[in-house]
């Protein structure tokens, strides 16, 4: 027998039940099935809601009615409205993108200015499915197709084990009021094509179809975990640490296989792109790179990687 929505939400929270959390609310079904599960499981919170101001009068109403719920429940609450347009605009955004760093950049400033242990989002799934699909599409790794983690610094995803449809279901046996959001039937972005056209073939064609793709997201973590052990042994052979710097050789760069795997791996973190990395192989010493926060120089058979002050 399948769990249920709260029986894998308690599984993903019970390790943290003393901690102070934030849960990220919509107003629609999936956030404020959230909610419930927090209300009636007596765990400490507060909710955090945006108002992106990207549906007119429609945004103001789900901030109104997250307003009422909190009011009703004695539930402190986070309301930030945002110029997304603008911002989207000024830094050459999509929409998505650029809501989804709005949000998570004040996220973290909550985090820091209330002193809250975790941040919570409500996605599920059918949300992971959609990640993996258009990662798969615009190209990817390990980490691209392992999609949306449960737990990752301060965030926490309780309900990713859940299927939209068993939320769905939650939502009507427990009477649970919500929001509907117009623009998430609209099939002007991809993940919205994907979400009303492509997720429901799938399932029509396969009813085991979200089950099968959980086992898929465990062997793909597996395997992200495999990687991670494996690249840690390289680095700790190729990289030398003087102060601020890190150094490696060329040449045992040159002997790693596949070695554009291993160049992307080893200075992903540090933004390079592994081809941009590669070229340095054969350039004029003193040549180098940059990303946002590090400089990459060529100084005669080594690459230097050093912080951009």
């Amino acid at each position: 027998m399948s769990k249920t929505v709260e029986q894998l939400f308690l599984a993903e929270i019970n390790p943290h039940k003393e901690c102070n959390f934030v849960l990220a609310i919509s107003g629609g079904v999936d956030s404020m099935v959230l909610a419930n599960l927090f209300l009636i499981n007596n765990l400490k919170f507060s909710i955090a809601h945006c108002n992106f101001q990207l549906r007119g009068k429609e945004s103001d109403d789900d901030e109104l009615f997250i307003n009422k719920w909190c009011s009703e429940k004695d539930i402190k609450l986070y309301n930030k409205k945002f110029t997304t347009e603008d911002y989207c605009k000024n830094n050459k955004l999509t929409i998505q993108m650029g809501a989804r760093e709005l949000r998570y950049e004040w996220f973290r400033e909550l985090i820091d200015k209330e002193k809250h242990d975790f941040i919570v989002t409500a996605h599920h799934i059918d949300d992971q499915l959609e990640t993996f699909i258009i990662n798969s599409i615009r190209g990817t790794g390990i980490d691209g197709l392992v999609g949306i983690p449960d737990k990752i610094n301060k965030i926490i995803r309780p309900l990713l084990m859940s299927s939209k449809d068993q939320i769905k279901e939650y939502s009507k046996v427990n009477k649970i009021n919500y929001r509907e959001d117009s623009s998430n039937d609209k099939e002007d972005y991809l993940r919205n094509k994907i979400r009303h056209s492509v997720i429901p073939y799938l399932k029509s064609d396969d009813d085991n179809v979200l089950l099968k793709f959980k086992t898929t997201i465990e062997n793909l973590n597996s395997t992200k975990i495999f990687v991670q052990k494996v690249i840690s042994k390289v680095r700790d052979r190729v990289f030398i640490y003087e102060g601020e710097n890190i150094i490696t050789n060329i040449d045992l760069l040159k002997d790693l296989d596949p070695i554009e795997f291993y160049i992307h791996e080893l200075y992903k973190d540090f933004e390079f792109n592994y081809k941009e990395v590669m070229k340095l192989f054969d350039s004029d010493s003193g040549k180098y790179i940059s990303s946002s926060n590090y400089n990459m120089t060529k100084q005669k058979n080594n690459l230097i990687i050093s912080k951009i002050k």
